[in-house]
């Protein structure tokens, strides 16, 4: 995922992944939500680019899916396949290579990726990527964080601007990438906005008072909760499921 990887260096992914431990996301988690509502059990295989630490992928897995996964990360292949069946889910193929020139040799029943394609410049390039790994009748799964959101940009420009720079606000939009996969012989089942309101902050120096001011939020995260689900002013998620039709 070099050649077109525009926002951070895979470097610092590596060195983020180097002590991470494995695990499934937690029963709360919005995007095992999520996926749960809008993903059907099944037998078939799933696919997920920029796969590790395949959090979300082991969901996948807890639904009947075999797991694959794709990622340039030298951990992948060291370790994650034995982690997976660790969890009693079926493995299939994990590959550490690049996802806009590795050659796949089949399609899959799930194609997807979470908090990858808003890292690069060419993101609908990368979406119509994974499009075109979905085979007739199964399902496309994006989601990212929702930085562009009012009140979330406003706070991340405010309290992580590091971070907030790593990420390409531009991608963070579902409905455009409907309108890209739609073409491509794509239904749409969900497209918006995932999860009550929450905020997360990367590593950076900060003076004080912003530190002061996190507290406070992480506080009064309680509260948050009380608004209304998936409102895109504030959502933590974007997300979409499409599936491809059977012609």
């Amino acid at each position: 995922m070099t050649e077109k990887q525009d926002f951070i260096a895979q470097e610092r992914w590596d060195e983020g992944y180097a002590k991470l431990s494995l695990q499934s996301a937690p029963a709360d988690d919005p995007i095992r939500r999520w996926l749960e509502r809008y993903i059907p059990r099944g037998t078939g295989a799933a696919l997920e680019f920029g796969c590790f630490p395949g959090r979300y992928l082991a969901v996948l897995g807890e639904l009947g899916y075999e797991v694959n996964g794709i990622d340039l990360t030298p951990r992948l292949e060291r370790d994650l396949p034995a982690w997976m069946r660790a969890q009693g889910l079926r493995t299939g193929e994990f590959v550490q290579a690049d996802v806009f020139t590795h050659s796949f040799q089949r399609k899959f029943d799930v194609v997807c990726s979470f908090g990858l394609i808003e890292h690069f410049g060419q993101w609908p390039k990368l979406v119509e990527r994974h499009a075109e790994l979905v085979r007739p009748g199964g399902w496309l799964a994006l989601s990212t964080p929702n930085f562009r959101g009012g009140l979330q940009q406003t706070l991340h420009r405010w309290l992580d601007a590091r971070n907030l720079s790593e990420h390409n606000l531009d991608a963070m939009q579902p409905q455009r990438w409907a309108k890209i996969v739609a073409p491509l012989g794509f239904e749409m089942v969900m497209c918006g906005y995932i999860g009550p309101f929450d905020f997360w902050v990367g590593q950076q120096d900060r003076p004080a008072f912003q530190n002061f001011v996190l507290k406070v939020f992480r506080r009064l995260k309680r509260v948050g909760r009380l608004l209304p689900d998936n409102v895109g002013f504030y959502a933590p998620y974007c997300g979409m499921i499409a599936r491809k039709r059977v012609r």
